[in-house]
């Protein structure tokens, strides 16, 4: 068990923004810690090392650098993709079975998740295109929560804990959540105890780009 977090926002934070969200997740990950601060963009985990113990430390990246990962959850498939992967000319720094999301974008876009056979919860950082992209696996075994900052703008975390230490967060509460969890003793998804923290469904993704179109434009995406 892992834990991520981070933010893609036209406001900037002081660093201890990001490093409290990631040490509200410690618990989740006792190994070690990962961060990369690029413009808009910050992000974090905490490190559960299982595959790879000594050199699967993310952010895990493309050769080049650009694309970068934090993930949590296991890649069942990441040998067969792999050899492929290698096959066709790329070359990895790890043997972590997460390092081949950035390549497998390269290729495949944001088509990639088709791929993959697993468990995850997923922050990729296309840095050329200045794109966050969340996904979540089908089941939904692995959590991953968000906040919408703004257009093309969004925080995220795989506990709700985490968000509460961003400080855009207003802390109001859901009332439908209120009601709902007496009645099932948890808070239906998409749905938390926030008012403006949304679980991402299973199966789905999120993409916060930044798009150049003449006069400066900023989209958000769900798609499933």
């Amino acid at each position: 068990m892992c834990g991520i977090a981070g933010y893609k926002s036209a406001r900037r934070y002081d660093r201890g923004v990001l490093e409290r969200m990631v040490e509200a997740l410690h618990h989740r990950g006792p190994d070690g810690d990962g961060f990369l601060r690029d413009g808009d963009f910050a992000g974090g985990m905490r490190r559960l090392a299982i595959v790879d113990v000594a050199g699967g430390s993310q952010p895990l990246k493309s050769e080049d650098g650009k694309i970068s990962l934090f993930y949590n959850g296991e890649i069942y498939n990441y040998r067969e993709l792999r050899r492929k992967l290698e096959a066709q000319g790329h070359r990895f720094r790890t043997n972590c079975d997460g390092e081949v999301v950035p390549h497998l974008y390269q290729h495949y876009g944001e088509r990639l998740f088709e791929k993959l056979d697993g468990m995850f919860a997923i922050a990729l950082w296309v840095a050329p295109e200045r794109k966050l992209i969340l996904a979540r696996d089908i089941p939904g075994e692995k959590p991953l929560y968000y906040v919408e900052l703004g257009p093309g703008q969004v925080a995220f975390a795989s506990e709700v804990r985490a968000l509460t230490k961003f400080p855009s967060l207003d802390g109001e509460l859901n009332r439908q959540a209120i009601w709902d969890f007496p009645t099932f003793l948890w808070v239906p998804e998409p749905e938390t105890i926030y008012r403006n923290v949304m679980a991402l469904p299973p199966s789905h993704i999120l993409v916060a780009a930044m798009i150049l179109t003449g006069p400066r434009c900023l989209t958000l995406t769900r798609r499933a």
